[in-house]
């Protein structure tokens, strides 16, 4: 028997923050939150920030909705300028990746389903670009399979 979901309430700016290259992710809920049905991340991505390779995931949808700025996803073969109010549901096996080619900060929601221990994933690739260091590739794709992120060659 699984212990009941206890609520979660946090103010703007609040939860645990962590730091991927020049962007920051903030965790509002992870996996263990929900007995790993989901995680709910916010990522404020600077201009040209951190962003990921063109990669799937086999056992989890992800999903992204633009609260500030723009963000370019690439889902499939679309390319969507998500404004403010954008959303967009990837499909596992579904190759995808964002970015932030505008001028200013955008902010972004990304959910996972099912959430399992996604945060782990932002904790490893962290420690990977701290003090600016460029990921060495093999640990980098090692990382993203051991936590369902597959990297698609084009």
């Amino acid at each position: 028997m699984s212990l009941p979901v206890k609520e979660i309430v946090l103010g703007p700016g609040q939860g645990n923050r962590l730091t991927t290259g020049n962007s920051e992710i903030t965790f509002k809920v992870v996996g263990a939150d929900t007995h790993g049905h989901l995680g709910l991340f916010e990522n404020l991505i600077q201009p040209g920030g951190t962003a990921p390779v063109l990669h799937i995931h086999r056992q989890m949808e992800e999903m992204f909705y633009v609260l500030e700025g723009e963000v370019e996803i690439q889902v499939g073969n679309q390319i969507i300028h998500g404004q403010p109010g954008s959303f967009v549901l990837v499909p596992r096996n579904t190759p995808h990746t964002f970015a932030n080619r505008a001028t200013q900060p955008a902010k972004l929601l990304i959910m996972f389903c099912p959430g399992a221990e996604r945060e782990r994933y932002f904790e490893g690739l962290a420690e990977l670009l701290k003090d600016g260091q460029k990921p060495d590739k093999e640990a980098l794709v090692e990382l993203m399979r051991r936590f369902d992120q597959e990297p698609v060659e084009i």
